[in-house]
């Protein structure tokens, strides 16, 4: 576990040419010298020029230069050297989504498939590195067919991401390509619970990874929060006081160091607001919405639009397999009730989930025949892309590589 965490400061660093020739002089230099830093007391490279050299490195070459030495591999995995190396601005974007392929997976045969696809933002048809294929077991035994679909890529948060399938949790290094299946969550024998919601984030205060899970113990007929963080790697129960929930929460949004669902209670008037979890300070609290806020018939999206809190909610009931329209909802003023704001509404071809918004321009969805593709927010922009997956199988995130 330790050897993944100290991979996750590094994992935004896909191989790529460096293409400055004095850069290139200096990396051969190392490689010619590695001998003498390993055998002479006194290197013939300064340790300043050393570090300097091996900042710009991908990650991929580091990984290697890690075996040359045990004092490489310390300076490599030093605090103060990954810090340095995340502020290098050698920053990309990379789409990521997950898929089941649609010639895999069918009621029938119960095959698991699960796959990431990593894509450049400005041109989805295009693949960054091959398919990733998610290390689900093969007895997994899961009641709902339907449970298969929809598994959602939670975070992304300093190049990681979490995916939940039941009682399996993982963090995933896509740039590394590598996953951590965390401990089994235990409950109470003869005790039966199902999640209703996860979120994944960075506790900036503690300096760890925290993954949270809220599900629905059907015993004991309340929600139970349990807590996951990487510097203990395992789980705790957190008593909160969090309200029963009637439907399954919206996907975790990691926004403003907290995770955000949009949620139902149990009251007759079936009120709707936004949970809130505070990755650092451990407690909940409640978004609401304005008085003259009207439920939507489906389950919203969370997401971020410019900066801000946003919702998208879909309307089905005109023609749902040829059009529907979808109202976007911003929080202008963040924690504002009042500052809830329609936005605008689009009308789009054959939707079946909006996935996010790509550069704010753009809203990247997956049609009704499992296909991504994307809409303008302003005018009358269309497009598809050749990615396909099964249908309600896709979850899509934008997450940061550094070459």
């Amino acid at each position: 576990m330790q050897s993944f965490l100290i991979m996750v400061h590094l994992n935004q660093n896909l191989s790529r040419d460096i293409n400055s020739s004095d850069v290139m002089y200096k990396i051969k230099q190392v490689i010619r010298t590695s001998d003498s830093l390993i055998t002479m007391k006194e290197p013939r490279l300064p340790m300043d020029v050393l570090i300097e050299v091996l900042i710009l490195l991908p990650l991929k070459s580091l990984l290697k230069f890690r075996c040359v030495s045990k004092t490489w591999r310390d300076l490599i995995s030093s605090p103060l050297f990954i810090d340095r190396h995340l502020k290098c601005d050698r920053k990309h974007s990379v789409l990521l989504v997950k898929l089941i392929p649609n010639h895999v997976l069918t009621p029938q045969s119960g095959k698991l498939s699960q796959m990431l696809s990593f894509h450049y933002p400005d041109f989805p048809e295009l693949s960054v590195s091959p398919d990733l294929r998610i290390p689900i077991p093969k007895d997994l035994n899961i009641p709902s067919y339907n449970n298969l679909l929809n598994i959602p890529i939670h975070g992304p948060c300093n190049g990681l991401v979490c995916i939940a399938v039941e009682e399996f949790v993982f963090l995933c290094n896509p740039a590394l390509r590598e996953f951590k299946l965390l401990p089994p969550l235990k409950f109470p024998e003869n005790h039966t619970a199902h999640p209703l919601g996860y979120g994944f984030g960075f506790d900036q205060i503690g300096g760890v990874y925290k993954v949270i899970q809220i599900s629905d113990e059907h015993d004991l007929h309340y929600n139970r929060v349990d807590l996951y963080d990487s510097a203990s790697n395992s789980w705790k129960q957190i008593e909160a006081k969090v309200p029963y929930i009637i439907d399954s929460l919206s996907v975790g949004l990691l926004f403003k160091g907290a995770i955000h669902w949009y949620a139902i209670t149990d009251d007759l008037d079936d009120h709707p607001f936004v949970l809130c979890f505070d990755m650092s300070s451990e407690d909940f609290q409640h978004l609401d919405f304005h008085d003259n806020f009207s439920p939507p018939k489906w389950s919203p999206d969370l997401m971020e639009l410019d900066g801000s809190l946003a919702m998208a909610c879909i309307d089905f009931s005109i023609f749902p397999e040829v059009t529907s329209d979808i109202e976007i909802w911003v929080m202008k003023k963040y924690g504002k009730k009042e500052s809830w704001t329609k936005h605008f509404v689009l009308r789009t071809f054959s939707l079946i989930r909006p996935l996010l918004f790509l550069k704010n321009e753009w809203l990247v969805f997956e049609t009704f025949k499992g296909q991504l593709a994307a809409c303008t927010i302003h005018g009358n922009g269309f497009k598809k892309f050749e990615i396909y997956g099964s249908r309600r199988s896709m979850s899509a995130v934008i997450y940061e590589e550094r070459a």
